[in-house]
């Protein structure tokens, strides 16, 4: 994540300078020659550095909680991957930092950025599907962490719900408009073999006050193993090997489908008749099968770092309220508690939650 942000970053025009931190010389070596930054020689020398007035965090996520409230302590905007921390106290404490201090803090849920998203957020917001009442989202994909990475340990990587899957439950959120008050998640036994406590598989339902249901149905292994070639686009490629990620969205007045691997969105518009519910399609879009179009449309880290800059640079609060942030955290970690405990959780019950 951190090479994906530093190239957007290295072209904002409010950008004067840009300072890498990494344990790996041979990352920090490979950043200085592509684009030219500095590299600090700890966290600490960053911090301390007046120049310096925004960070980005792209470490392992039990690192995050850390990183963040150091940075927030010394006076910089932060702006923080997902998941915000591994244990919900720590969460907490980074949400009360910033509110304390009145910093900026960000986390990097980049899908409220990707046009395919913002496309259903406008239709939802013009009224045109009326209340959206259900949302069903169908992600199967390869196994992609590979052998040895910190993501595969829960004391790392905190496990596959927050590392992975919480943008898939903060876009109903985003959506929908109504707190979360129930949430039911139930996994099967892994196929992944060297996951440590991270599960590789999530059945993940949520109901809302007004009475709303999100459903979330998550298969890692399923989907022909990722190939990366230069020479061919990464989504054409695996169209139809079994990966998936697609959302239906259901309102009062119509519904909506989002295809990642179909490069689709669809709207359909409910009518009465004699006989009864029609439902007519009334759009159908794509868009051009290129990397940089891909990225703003599925998961457009470029416009949230270029944004995240822009926000700091003009003194503008955050794109996401950190808080609105935690909410979503708070699903994350009830539906963790849920497949331990093998029952449903109230996410603003108190409850301790570690990924």
């Amino acid at each position: 994540m951190g090479s994906k942000i530093l190239e957007p970053l290295c072209r904002a025009p409010q950008v004067s300078g840009v300072v890498g931190i990494d344990p790996d010389r041979g990352a920090q070596q490979r950043a200085r020659e592509k684009h030219g930054i500095a590299i600090a020689g700890s966290y600490e020398e960053a911090l301390n550095d007046p120049e310096v007035q925004l960070v980005f965090i792209a470490a392992p996520n039990h690192l995050h909680a850390r990183l963040a409230i150091s940075a927030l302590c010394a006076g910089k905007a932060v702006m923080c991957e997902k998941p915000m921390a591994t244990t919900l106290e720590d969460a907490e404490e980074m949400v009360a930092t910033a509110e304390r201090l009145g910093g900026y803090l960000q986390i990097g849920f980049e899908l409220r950025y990707s046009a395919l998203y913002l496309w259903v957020k406008e239709r939802i917001d013009a009224g045109v599907v009326g209340e959206v009442l259900n949302t069903q989202c169908t992600y199967i994909c390869s196994e992609f962490h590979g052998k040895g990475s910190w993501r595969n340990t829960r004391q790392d990587g905190g496990g596959m719900f927050g590392e992975k899957l919480s943008h898939y439950v903060d876009l109903p959120r985003w959506w929908i408009h109504s707190p979360v008050v129930e949430v039911n998640s139930v996994s099967a036994p892994n196929i992944v073999p060297y996951y440590h406590g991270v599960r590789d598989n999530y059945h993940t339902t949520c109901r809302y006050a007004n009475g709303a249901v999100s459903h979330l149905t998550f298969m890692m292994a399923v989907a022909a193993t990722l190939r990366h070639d230069p020479l061919q686009n990464h989504i054409s490629m695996h169209s139809d090997d079994g990966h998936e990620l697609r959302y239906l969205i259901q309102g009062t007045k119509g519904a909506i489908e989002t295809s990642v691997f179909g490069r689709r969105m669809r709207r359909w518009e409910f009518s009465d008749s004699e006989a009864g519910l029609v439902s007519t399609i009334v759009e159908d879009e794509t868009w051009e099968p290129t990397e940089t179009e891909d990225i703003r449309y599925v998961h457009n880290t470029t416009g949230q770092a270029l944004d995240v800059v822009r926000r700091v640079a003009e003194g503008l609060p955050p794109y996401t309220d950190p808080r609105d942030s935690l909410e979503t955290m708070r699903l994350v970690f009830a539906a963790e508690a849920g497949v331990e405990h093998g029952r449903s959780v109230n996410p603003a019950a108190s409850f301790q939650g570690a990924l």
